[in-house]
């Protein structure tokens, strides 16, 4: 959807570890970075932290109680509890979230890290690997109940993989697990019809109180515990599924496979990221700094692949109006960081002019063109990356894209050169995509 900071506390087994803004005025003023705070530590059961192989990085900004239950989830694992840990950190959440969790005690090395001052999605990550002592790290959402199977089956993934980077985030299902006061009326009609032939959630639902000002809960953890929530289930993302029905898990054949790097679901070992540098901080806030992340990851050899048996269940919730917008900034930011047209031409989708497939197939084409007639349309493949460029920034102002040749700076005679250019490309008969997508900017 971010450069390295210094470690966090050390995650023993029921650890409270928290880090803050508590130093002198003066310290807070010269860094952004959060305090360490002296951790308070609840170590139940003596266990060897050393002997942790596996590190689960969770951040979370007002999640209560969705963050808890994906913690339960975690508690249900078939994986040995004594060699996974959980990195929870507290992005200034205003919730409930640190009175209940900071006193937590699961069955799993537990560390609590609170930033008193929200710092943003890289810089919390990036906190919990620099925290982390596995030498895998499992990336999850706040709000993503797990099956019992998770952690071991990324585990043993990467006992004979090393260069892999391992993402169920595609096959994510979506459950209501709690009504929130924002829900509308359509919303909590579809719940009413979710929960009809169940008679424990049905009696919470006839329970809940349209005047509730916090989420109010329609599953419990022996329901997680159980795996007793299918009733909730709700239908996934399409957009997930376009990728997972037409490319394998390896994903040949698409040409943007960082796009599995979704932090809501994803793992690879700690020595990979560390080499391509963690997640970049100028990413604030939401959107794009996984798949910036993903890509750097992508340019230095990492493989990527897809597992439909690590299936999370995404806990719907509210989404804030300013996402479109703090996701467009992102994108410009992406693409200054990364002008390449693997990059650029993402825009094409956001802009509505081509649909994923679509937008894979015109650089698939692309790239062949350009290897294939590397001087006979070098003005075209300027002209292309000037379109591309333009339909950027033009994402700024407005979804809608009018006049992207006027906009691009193109004269008379330039879209002149460009028409005679993709007339040449038509004759070469392999080109389909490619060319119906200039006649269409050549057209607007």
């Amino acid at each position: 959807m971010n450069k390295k900071h210094d470690e966090g506390e050390e995650g023993l087994y029921g650890v409270w570890s928290t880090q803050s803004f508590n130093e002198t005025k003066t310290s807070r003023e010269n860094s952004n970075t959060p305090r360490r705070e002296k951790s308070r530590y609840q170590d139940q059961k003596s266990n060897n932290n050393q002997n942790i192989e596996v590190s689960i990085i969770i951040p979370s900004y007002n999640k209560y109680p969705l963050n808890l239950f994906t913690l339960y989830s975690l508690e249900n694992q078939t994986f040995d509890p004594s060699k996974m840990e959980v990195i929870f950190i507290d992005d200034a959440s205003t919730d409930q979230t640190e009175k209940e969790l900071k006193n937590y005690n699961p069955p799993y090395h537990f560390t609590y890290i609170r930033s008193e001052q929200n710092i943003g999605r890289s810089k919390v990550r990036n906190l919990g690997i620099n925290s982390s002592k596995g030498e895998i790290l499992i990336f999850l959402d706040a709000e993503m109940i797990t099956l019992p199977d998770f952690v071991n089956i990324q585990y043993q993934y990467h006992q004979s993989n090393k260069n892999v980077i391992l993402s169920g985030a595609m096959y994510s299902k979506n459950v209501i697990s709690c009504i929130f006061p924002e829900f509308d009326s359509k919303k909590l009609k579809r719940i009413s019809e979710l929960t009809e032939n169940n008679a424990i959630m049905n009696k919470r639902f006839k329970n809940y109180n349209e005047s509730i000002t916090t989420p109010y809960p329609l599953i419990d953890k022996t329901d997680i515990m159980n795996n007793n929530f299918d009733d909730l289930i709700v239908k996934p993302s399409s957009w997930f599924s376009t990728i997972t029905r037409n490319f394998s898990e390896d994903l040949a054949g698409f040409q943007f496979p960082w796009m599995a790097f979704l932090t809501g679901n994803v793992s690879l070992r700690k020595e990979l990221i560390v080499q391509a540098g963690l997640f970049d901080e100028d990413f604030v806030n939401y959107g794009y700094e996984d798949w910036e992340l993903g890509y750097r990851l992508y340019l230095i050899g990492a493989k990527y692949i897809i597992n439909d048996e690590l299936i999370t269940y995404h806990q719907e919730h509210p989404v804030g109006e300013s996402k479109w917008k703090e996701a467009i900034e992102n994108f410009n930011r992406f693409t200054s960081k990364h002008h390449d047209v693997d990059v650029l031409i993402l825009g094409l989708e956001l802009a509505y002019f081509a649909d994923l497939l679509t937008m894979n197939k015109i650089l698939v084409e692309y790239k062949h063109l350009v290897e294939n007639y590397p001087d006979q349309f070098q003005n075209f493949q300027k002209k292309f990356i000037t379109i591309l460029e333009t339909i950027k920034l033009l994402l700024q102002i407005d979804i809608r894209h009018f006049n992207v040749l006027g906009a691009s700076g193109f004269g008379s005679r330039k879209i002149k050169r460009l028409q005679k250019d993709i007339e040449k490309i038509k004759d070469l008969s392999r080109y389909e995509h490619l060319t119906k997508f200039i006649d269409k900017i050549l057209n607007t």
